[in-house]
């Protein structure tokens, strides 16, 4: 448990089993897809998932396969933005998280108090960026 996923598949294999049981567990037990559930049934799915109440086939362990999900949505939710997720810095903004900034020792010290420039990505502002170039 310590050493995290030892298996032979790769996290895009992982996916396409897991997501294949997932809907065929559901079409099974609820005759719809994840995507054709209502939001609270959803939710409430992915509870009983991370909670491994859930016996999906194709040998997928369903708190396994719910924390490699959870795990990839936290990594691109608070990723910099030139890896495809965290869109505008909008989780970055939302922490108040300076970004991949070159120097901001003059404000860790500040404690409580937003910083007061905005994110900058690994490949700079979006408003540093020429267009058309």
């Amino acid at each position: 448990p310590t050493q995290g996923y030892q298996g032979e598949a790769n996290p895009a294999q992982r996916y396409r089993t897991g997501l294949a049981s997932i809907d065929s567990f559901l079409k099974q037990r609820d005759g719809k897809t994840f995507a054709e559930l209502q939001p609270a049934e959803q939710d409430a799915f992915l509870t009983a998932m991370e909670a491994g109440k859930v016996e999906l086939p194709n040998g997928v362990k369903s708190s396994g396969f719910f924390g490699l999900l959870l795990q990839n949505t936290m990594e691109g939710f608070f990723a910099d933005p030139v890896y495809g997720g965290n869109k505008d810095m909008v989780s970055w903004r939302m922490l108040g998280f300076p970004g991949a900034r070159y120097d901001y020792r003059d404000h860790v010290g500040k404690h409580n108090q937003p910083y007061p420039q905005p994110p900058v990505s690994i490949e700079g502002r979006p408003e540093w960026l020429r267009k058309g170039a």
